[in-house]
């Protein structure tokens, strides 16, 4: 299992696959009541196959579902960086205050139906980027 980040949770590690720290574009969108906005730009903390963490402005309540769409910078075997759009749905699974001065929540999202062809890139982005 991968290693506990560097946050504050205190949970169990439930992690079956590496996350590496990565600031990627981000785009939250939901048609549910709790999710208010019609859709929200942010930027990840971390990201691997199974999920995401980053941050928000508000409280987005654990259970809901949530489409994700990502851009991730991919290095080809010529070494050229080609950009990957990743979209799937996923869950919040987890909702806290940030605790830093400028306030918001740290979320962590679960995908969800996340093709076997975009898991894929997904690993190829956490491997060129996993630095031990």
């Amino acid at each position: 299992m991968a290693e506990r980040s560097k946050d504050n949770w205190e949970g169990r590690e439930r992690r079956q696959s590496a996350r590496v720290d990565a600031q990627i574009a981000l785009q939250l969108s939901g048609s549910e009541d709790s999710f208010p906005a019609e859709s929200l730009t942010t930027e990840s903390i971390n990201v691997g196959a199974e999920g995401i963490y980053c941050q928000v402005s508000h409280f987005i309540a654990p259970l809901t579902k949530l489409q994700l769409t990502m851009i991730l910078p991919i290095r080809d075997r010529k070494g050229q960086v080609k950009n990957e759009v990743v979209k799937t749905d996923g869950v919040v699974v987890r909702c806290q205050p940030s605790g830093g001065d400028g306030g918001g929540y740290r979320i962590a999202c679960f995908f969800t139906g996340l093709e076997p062809a975009l898991r894929d890139v997904l690993g190829d982005y956490v491997r060129q980027h996993d630095v031990d």
